[in-house]
């Protein structure tokens, strides 16, 4: 038997006034479930991150696994890619055709590209703490989203 995922068994709350894993249901696609709780563990250490440029990486990086949880549940629903466009890699993109009630997140995330790729540069004072602070937080509502979205797929209902 697994040991219990701890990440899923903490009842804390992360950004966004979430609890990771409140709403993944049984019917939830597997890799969706997955890619939800790697978001929340990145999630988690980025609370934990005393650089600016950490915290909005692992923040970054929490927004693109729950952009997967998206695109890995529309796929559980019949989704593909367009098979008259080329296939993309990028995330922000996949999401928004995954399900266009994310567009916004999709440009929000999409214009926060560049300084991502910054941050992994090692460019110094891309971000600071305030901007640092706020992305976190937003990436939460965001994962908050994903996670009424896997809810209703689920059946289970949507978390406040």
């Amino acid at each position: 038997m697994a040991a219990p995922n701890t990440a899923r068994s903490r009842s804390h709350r992360v950004a966004g006034g979430r609890v990771p894993g409140s709403c993944v249901g049984p019917s939830t696609s597997a890799r969706a479930a997955s890619l939800l709780r790697k978001a929340d563990e990145l999630l988690s250490g980025a609370a934990g991150a005393d650089v600016p440029g950490e915290r909005f990486r692992l923040s970054y990086l929490a927004a693109l696994r729950g952009a997967g949880a998206v695109v890995a549940a529309a796929e559980l629903r019949g989704f593909h890619q367009p098979k008259r466009r080329p296939a993309t890699r990028n995330a922000w993109v996949m999401m928004m055709r995954a399900d266009d009630t994310f567009a916004g997140w999709a440009d929000y995330f999409a214009d926060r590209s560049a300084a991502r790729a910054a941050v992994e540069a090692g460019v110094q004072r891309v971000v600071d703490a305030e901007d640092a602070s706020r992305f976190y937080d937003e990436v939460g509502r965001f994962l908050h989203d994903v996670e009424n979205y896997l809810s209703a797929e689920s059946g289970t209902g949507p978390r406040m």
